[in-house]
């Protein structure tokens, strides 16, 4: 499963970020700080995504994860498993893997083509997860690929 999230969409967040940018007007020396709305909530990107069922997953290929549950901002493709990020912004995009019984997947969530970390199994239905924030510019592409050799990657189509 992959899920980028990005939300400013509750009263709670709006105060607290007026809060945060009255502390600020203060440190600079004003004391007022004019009022300000969240606009986020129009622009939230955000998707999360499964696998519908176990498959074996080639060398060096990306996952596709085709179970689409969200998709805001419509920067995930299931057909080539890439999340292409629709604006330039900071991103926190958290990937889980789990291998099939009496397999290994070991795999790396990449930015465009460089990795930056890894999801590892142990053997047999163990899980590997990872959680980054990366600075993404409008038409990065982020995706999960897998390592080397051919390897099972499990999901049993309800998750």
């Amino acid at each position: 499963m992959v899920k980028v999230d990005s939300t400013c969409d509750s009263e709670l967040q709006n105060g607290l970020f007026q809060d945060l940018l009255n502390m600020m007007m203060k440190i600079k020396g004003s004391s007022s700080a004019q009022p300000s709305t969240c606009s986020c909530k129009k622009n939230v990107i955000a998707f999360t995504t499964s696998l519908s069922a176990k498959k074996s997953i080639g060398s060096g290929a990306v996952v596709q994860f085709d179970k689409v549950w969200t998709n805001e901002g419509k920067g995930y493709d299931p057909n080539s498993g890439i999340f292409t990020a629709p604006r330039q912004g900071f991103y926190q995009i958290s990937g889980t893997t789990m291998s099939a019984h009496g397999k290994y997947f070991h795999s790396y969530l990449m930015k465009n083509n460089e990795k930056t970390v890894g999801l590892y199994t142990g053997e047999g239905s163990d899980t590997g997860s990872a959680n980054i924030v990366l600075k993404l510019k409008k038409g990065d592409r982020v995706y999960i690929k897998h390592r080397s050799g051919t390897e099972a990657i499990y999901s049993d189509g309800d998750h």
